[in-house]
């Protein structure tokens, strides 16, 4: 999608992730059960009663409708990011940003863990607004550590935007980026990056995931890869960035970040979807890689 389209109108990607969240958690499989209980809430009535409800019609549209593994990647990355804000609240992190925020609902469904953290989501005016009136409509209320940040991307300075929100630079934040570096050019994905160094704190963190390189050039040689491409390229939001395999580490250094962790489709599959015996319950895509990072000043 242009910038000038996501202006317009809501992400189909951010709803296409949503949606996906919605379907994990009605799953009957505890390993695969999605954790996002709230992103029902931004369904539609009739697919919320025929995907929530009917676990055989459900299966049967993911696995010939949804590109191969993605329902699965979508449901392993909301539960490594969960575990990462967690991680954050519980140990009092100052400020957690949540960069294109979509239709993310940690800030809800963590909020009675949250005593002290604020959280900033930032994303495109049209979709926050949207989020807000589903959420009003359906009598959900606010946290009082959430901000939401409306922001046109094209146009306005993150540092600025940010900063009349209430953002401090002085103190240590999490940077949650989640499904977007993949939509942004190369100067985009620097530019943030170069944000985040310096207008954080050092020991600030950063978690995105991105595609392989691979992928942009369309070799066709990974799990999943032919059918995600169809998918993205009908939704008018092409991907334009991605990283080689094996220059992850370089890549952050570069930009001021040193790796603390990364984790390819495998380790995520054996994390989240694979049984003590070993037996698994799905094959996650193998176009993605979920990578944390940490400023270095």
């Amino acid at each position: 999608m242009s910038s000038q389209g996501i202006r317009s109108k809501v992400s189909q990607t951010a709803s296409y992730t949503c949606f996906c969240r919605a379907c994990a958690h009605a799953e009957r499989d505890k390993r695969f059960r999605g954790p996002d209980s709230i992103a029902q809430v931004f369904i539609p009535f009739l697919p919320k009663i025929i995907f929530m409800k009917w676990g055989l019609l459900r299966t049967l549209v993911m696995k010939r409708v949804v590109p191969r593994g993605i329902y699965e990647y979508v449901s392993a990355r909301t539960k490594l990011f969960d575990e990462i804000y967690i991680s954050a609240i519980d140990e009092v992190l100052p400020q957690i940003v949540i960069l294109g925020a979509g239709f993310d609902t940690r800030a809800w469904r963590f909020k009675q863990r949250n005593h002290a953290t604020r959280v900033f989501e930032t994303d495109a005016p049209v979709t926050q607004q949207m989020k807000k009136k589903l959420l009003e409509k359906k009598g959900v209320a606010f946290p009082e550590e959430l901000n939401f940040t409306p922001i046109d991307f094209e146009e306005e300075d993150i540092a600025e935007v940010l900063g009349r929100a209430g953002y401090r630079r002085d103190l240590k934040s999490l940077f949650l980026w989640e499904g977007v570096t993949m939509y942004l050019s190369e100067e985009a994905v620097a530019g943030t990056l170069e944000f985040i160094r310096e207008n954080a704190a050092a020991g600030s963190r950063i978690v995105f995931d991105y595609v392989r390189a691979s992928v942009l050039r369309r070799e066709n040689t990974l799990y999943g890869e032919a059918a995600i491409h169809k998918t993205v390229f009908n939704t008018g939001e092409e991907w334009r960035f991605g990283i080689e395999d094996g220059a992850i580490e370089s890549y952050l250094s570069e930009h001021g970040f040193k790796l603390t962790a990364h984790y390819s489709p495998g380790e995520l599959q054996k994390k989240y979807l694979t049984a003590d015996d070993g037996t698994t319950c799905g094959r996650i895509n193998e176009t993605h890689c979920i990578v944390i990072a940490t400023v270095i000043k």
